[in-house]
């Protein structure tokens, strides 16, 4: 193939991938946009609800969180701080003029003078007829003043005085002059200690800017919006629908052409969250499952499960959410892909059958168990009676979960156990489907299944009938091949049933000239010797290709066709090429190529260890006299040949695995050839 044809067909199978995610992505959505789309309403203000109109979907009522958070900024009050040191400084301000008219007073400065000291004082304003004044009035008088006007300073700032309020100051003010009228003294005496007063009172109480913003935002931060609930009666049935009302069915989506602001964004988020999901679920694919991913059948089988699937979700949850049959795709996906798929990507697909379920917790539980135990418990299905079984059992945990979330959820036992009854019935529901779709799957996808391939190891199956009639020796040589490869493969973690399967019909070739086999010459005679054997080793070699024409010719699975065609690789066939070899006249004109089978090598766990199996019992069978120690050679050797030769190159079998199944065969073979005590015959009794 050029490389523009290569590039050609990855392009178109890029194409096919994408096309087939978008047309999944775009059903799914559309059934997502059915389970969360508002009901739409034709309301105009005034209008009476004819019914009660619930919101479908939580959200944040903003007009009315706006109002509620005014209504608790009005309420915050603005915050100040005190200052102690205004009160202290008009305190020691007539401390200081009375300390000083009393010093004063004992001196003999001439009355300028001591005019001059007194308008030194900081803090005190006093025109020159008021230190005239004072100074005239005696030193036990003063001190009867001070004492008085100290009083009245602290009984004025007993309450604060804020900053920047008019009506606190003058209150204050207005205080100290009643008290000042209260002390009943000379006029003029009065008048001068109330205005030294007066000029002492200032606000102590300032506003703090810091402090109040701090508040605003700490009520800000702890008012909580006002939330509308989901199912919360917006307009109840007869009443006049407000602006207000009709404001929030706005907002909800339920009213008017377009969706509301809201309703886009959960249309986006839904979106996103699907595309999500689903690319998860294919990158996880194209990680791991490689072989799966490139197989667009299967890509399109996978999609086609989880829409049909989540179709059923969406219809059924009508009834009722706990009738869902959750465990359809669980089942079918085990069965037709591979139960680690099944189990990743059901366990996505939770996620979206909550949003179709409206988030039910009930339902979320049930459909994580379905997903968990409907991957798992059919992984290492042996009949098709299983599915019965898995189904039986799913079915009865799903009932036990429903009742006991139910028990914890609500005090309605009616509903509980109708509830239980559903969900029983949901999953019976769910065998029943996967049972009747399992066929029609398989022959559409062209799928090959645990249960199509047991359903070939039946002994009247055409080709194994054949088999067994024409060829009995290879029959029975297949059969033991199978027992030994269905042990290694259950231990290298390899699918045994395909290594069962593959060694019952890997030699049916040799139907065609089944005398040309060791194992079915009955007689002495071998038809071998009365040929060449370049003729003997194109008859050996071509019970390949003619086994890979049986199985299309009777439609055998493609993965038992490779097998048949693998399962001799490119090894050597020594005997006839050493014979050929040993009696030429000229040995090194003999070519290998001549003498081996055309392969190729095998691909797959399960072709490698038949290969190995099929050598293994041929060989080990005809040892003369086994024991022990020539079987564990023999095998030793055959697996040193088959993996130095490179047959085992192409096949994920590691050093480990070939050390476990060498154990697991000479476990096996050691059971077979052990040894038997010869039976003694009785002595015959001579005539006398």
């Amino acid at each position: 193939m050029s490389l523009k044809r290569r590039e050609t067909k990855k392009g178109n199978y890029k194409t096919k991938r994408i096309l087939l995610f978008t047309i999944s992505f775009v059903v799914t959505y559309f059934l997502l946009i059915t389970a969360v789309a508002p009901t739409k309403y034709e309301l105009q203000e005034g209008d009476i609800a004819r019914e009660d109109i619930v919101a479908q979907r939580e959200t944040v009522d903003e007009q009315a969180s706006e109002e509620k958070l005014k209504e608790a900024l009005s309420k915050v009050d603005k915050q100040y701080t005190l200052k102690a040191e205004v009160k202290i400084a008009a305190e020691n301000n007539i401390n200081t003029l009375f300390e000083k008219l009393i010093s004063l007073s004992a001196t003999e400065l001439d009355e300028k003078e001591k005019i001059v000291e007194l308008r030194k004082i900081e803090g005190i304003t006093l025109e020159e007829s008021a230190c005239k004044f004072l100074l005239s009035i005696p030193k036990d008088t003063l001190v009867k003043l001070k004492s008085e006007a100290l009083e009245i300073i602290d009984s004025v700032y007993v309450k604060n005085i804020e900053d920047e309020d008019s009506e606190s100051l003058s209150d204050a003010r207005s205080l100290a002059t009643e008290k000042v009228k209260a002390l009943n003294l000379n006029s003029n005496i009065s008048n001068v200690l109330n205005n030294i007063i007066l000029e002492q009172i200032k606000p102590n109480f300032y506003y703090d800017k810091e402090k109040t913003e701090e508040k605003i935002k700490e009520v800000q931060k702890n008012t909580e919006k006002v939330v509308i609930k989901k199912n919360q009666i917006i307009v109840q049935k007869g009443e006049p629908v407000t602006s207000r009302q009709i404001e929030i069915l706005t907002e909800l989506g339920l009213i008017g052409d377009s969706a509301g602001e809201g309703v886009i964004l959960l249309y986006i988020v839904l979106a996103i969250l699907l595309s999500s999901v689903m690319g998860i679920q294919f990158f996880y694919i194209y990680k791991n499952y490689r072989s799966v991913y490139l197989d667009f059948k299967k890509l399109v089988l996978i999609n086609l499960i989880n829409v049909f699937s989540l179709i059923l979700v969406r219809c059924v949850s009508f009834a009722s959410p706990f009738m869902i049959p959750l465990a359809l795709a669980p089942l079918l996906m085990t069965m037709l892909i591979n139960y680690k798929i099944s189990l990743f990507v059901n366990s996505m697909n939770v996620i979206i059958v909550a949003a179709l379920t409206g988030f039910n917790s009930q339902v979320i539980i049930i459909a994580i168990v379905n997903a968990l135990v409907g991957a798992t418990i059919l992984r290492k299905m042996q009949q098709r009676n299983d599915i019965l079984y898995s189904t039986l059992y799913i079915a009865v945990l799903s009932g036990v979960i429903t009742f006991a979330t139910g028990v914890i959820l609500s005090s309605n036992l009616k509903d509980i156990f109708l509830n239980s009854a559903f969900s029983i019935i949901g999953t019976v529901f769910a065998g029943v489907l996967a049972t009747g779709l399992l066929p029609f799957l398989e022959s559409t996808f062209n799928i090959v299944t645990t249960l199509k391939l047991l359903e070939l190891s039946n002994p009247n199956s055409p080709l194994l009938k054949k088999l067994l009639m024409e060829a009995p020796g290879t029959y029975h040589h297949s059969m033991l091949v199978a027992n030994l490869a269905e042990l290694a493969a259950e231990e290298v973690k390899a699918n045994p049933v395909i290594a069962r399967i593959g060694a019952y019909y890997h030699d049916v070739g040799k139907t065609t000239r089944p005398y040309f086999f060791k194992e079915n010459q009955i007689s002495k005679e071998n038809p071998h010797d009365k040929i060449t054997a370049n003729l003997s080793t194109l008859i050996i070699i071509s019970h390949v290709k003619e086994g890979l024409e049986l199985a299309k010719e009777y439609n055998i699975p493609e993965v038992i066709q490779d097998i048949i065609a693998q399962h001799h690789g490119t090894t050597l066939v020594k005997y006839f090429y050493y014979t050929v070899k040993n009696n030429s006249e000229n040995p090194d004109e003999v070519r290998e190529e001549d003498f081996r089978y055309p392969g190729p090598i095998p691909s797959t766990k399960e072709a490698g260890i038949i290969m190995l199996a099929d050598s293994v019992e041929a060989a080990v069978r005809s040892i003369n006299e086994p024991t022990k120690g020539k079987i564990e050679e023999m095998v030793n050797n055959i697996i040193k040949d088959k993996l130095h030769s490179g047959q085992l190159n192409d096949c994920d079998l590691t050093l480990k695995d070939l050390e476990t199944i060498r154990k697991c065969f000479l476990k096996t073979l050691n059971g077979i050839y052990h040894q038997r005590i010869e039976y003694p015959t009785e002595k015959s009794k001579s005539l006398k």
